[in-house]
């Protein structure tokens, strides 16, 4: 099936032409956005995920759009299976909304990452889900890796360029804290819920930079994907505490019902 997309509530390219002409999106690269998934075909935490966008619309002046929910709702349910779904808000006022075909082997796929130093700067903070992303697409893709993840100066990981970061140490799944930094990821939370349901310890504090046992990053769509590789050298990949939280997490996923 094709990709299904939606400009300001319209199929086809009307307003293409004034989005392109004066929407600071696109020259500034001021927008917001959220991806997200379906389970049995219903969006995965989507009250969650439309107040995450509606905190960084707010926080980086963007107008908001209560029709997004419903259109996202009504795209997921026009898909013949599971989909992928995408909103995009916009500093000109606009809003695209965009559901395709899931690729189910994108799950829990071992990723390559590299090591780079970043720090958020106060004015954006790492809990904004922006669109300003070309220097994180850049260090990714001149490092040849799947993602980046970025080192403080305090020498404690923070998060990769497209997700969460989880590691196990000790029998301990360990992350890093909600301190303004990272963005708080939906499946990350949910992660954490299922480990704690499954039994398994948690740590919220700084992972400081150094061995450890099990490695992943943590998205939407990767769920739990093993990292495999880290600046040129084997990664620790996954292990018996990420295999299961990932089936808790499964588990609870498939079994809500929206």
């Amino acid at each position: 099936m094709t990709t299904m997309l939606r400009l300001d509530g319209h199929a086809g390219p009307h307003g293409a032409d004034l989005l392109l002409r004066d929407d600071p999106a696109l020259w500034s690269g001021l927008g917001v956005f959220e991806t997200l998934r379906t389970y049995g075909r219903v969006p995965f935490r989507l009250d969650t995920h439309l107040a995450r966008l509606r905190e960084s619309a707010r926080f980086c002046a963007i107008p908001w759009h209560d029709q997004v929910g419903e259109e996202l709702r009504g795209l997921a349910a026009q898909m013949p299976g599971e989909s992928r779904l995408n909103v995009l808000l916009t500093a000109g006022g606009h809003r695209i909304v965009r559901a395709e075909p899931l690729d189910l082997a994108r799950a829990g796929a071992p990723v390559r990452v590299a090591t780079r130093a970043w720090s958020p700067e106060p004015w954006l903070p790492g809990w904004v889900k922006h669109t300003s992303r070309a220097a994180w697409v850049q260090a990714a893709r001149l490092a040849g890796v799947d993602e980046v993840v970025w080192v403080a100066p305090e020498g404690v990981w923070t998060e990769a360029n497209r997700s969460n970061l989880v590691v196990v140490r000790d029998g301990v799944l360990c992350t890093p804290p909600e301190d303004g930094r990272i963005l708080v990821g939906v499946t990350r939370a949910c992660m954490l819920e299922a480990a704690r349901e499954a039994g398994v310890p948690v740590s919220e504090a700084p992972v400081t930079v150094g061995p450890c046992d099990e490695m992943y990053l943590c998205s939407t769509l990767k769920e739990l994907a093993p990292v495999v590789e880290v600046d040129g050298a084997p990664g620790p990949g996954a292990g018996p505490v990420g295999a299961r939280v990932l089936a808790a997490f499964r588990a609870h996923a498939w079994g809500r019902e929206g």
